[in-house]
């Protein structure tokens, strides 16, 4: 697989920052810097990013990095959220392709983690205590059965990091998925996790735990000083 969908549209309001989150520096690299180094050590050279928010400057950000980097553009980005970037995207998802958030720094070991897990779709899951935040999943049978924020905790394995490696005929039901949700039920502000929620039991989408690996979604300012301070020394790029 050598191909990933990067969902970077939103804005990050809750970190304060007038540029998007992705272009903000983690131990002196962007946080997209980081994931497209990590995606390119393990081969992934065909990059399509879902863009809205300060679109020009990170196009701009990103103009010397190598690499087919391709460009999706959600106009309604202020309106909506990852299920409808990921939705516009959809016509990249031929053959299966690498999905990630864009404001997740994870450790490029975690990309060669879902490789080697031998299955048709891998997901990266963070397993421990969780909060309301965290998109959670629920495992039976070696297999996520559910997924999604509202979920019981009690009931949950661990957190859904936003990355996943979705194999073709996932990321076939997935498009169908999505086309359903966004099109004729007008589900547009939600996240892209609903869409994969509703083919759970259709589609094995197996949880691959990255616990041990420095991995972090950056949603406030405290997990961004986290990073900062805890995480990039940590991460193996820096080795």
């Amino acid at each position: 697989m050598n191909k990933a969908i990067i969902l970077a549209a939103g804005k990050g309001i809750r970190l304060g920052f007038d540029q998007p989150k992705c272009t903000i520096e983690v131990g002196g690299k962007s946080i997209i810097h980081r994931q497209l180094q990590a995606m390119r050590a393990e081969q992934i050279e065909h990059f399509v990013l879902v863009t809205g928010f300060a679109r020009s400057q990170l196009v701009r950000h990103l103009a010397d990095q190598p690499g087919n980097i391709s460009y999706v553009v959600n106009e309604q980005f202020d309106t909506t959220n990852t299920i409808f970037s990921l939705y516009l995207a959809r016509h990249h998802m031929r053959g299966g392709f690498l999905c990630v958030n864009a404001d997740v720094v994870f450790d490029r070991r975690l990309i060669t983690r879902l490789s080697d897990a031998g299955a048709e779709t891998a997901m990266a899951v963070r397993v421990g205590a969780l909060n309301d935040e965290d998109v959670k999943v629920i495992v039976d049978g070696g297999r996520i059965t559910q997924l999604g924020k509202q979920l019981p905790t009690s009931r949950c394995l661990g957190e859904f990091l936003g990355v996943a490696q979705i194999g073709s005929s996932t990321a076939e039901a997935l498009v169908e998925s999505l086309e359903h949700l966004v099109e004729r039920r007008g589900i547009v502000s939600d996240y892209f996790e609903r869409a994969l929620d509703e083919i759970c039991h259709a589609c094995p989408l197996t949880p691959v735990d990255i616990s041990d690996l420095p991995c972090s979604e950056i949603d406030f300012p405290a997990d961004l000083q986290f990073a900062r301070d805890k995480l990039s020394p940590l991460l193996s790029d820096e080795r």
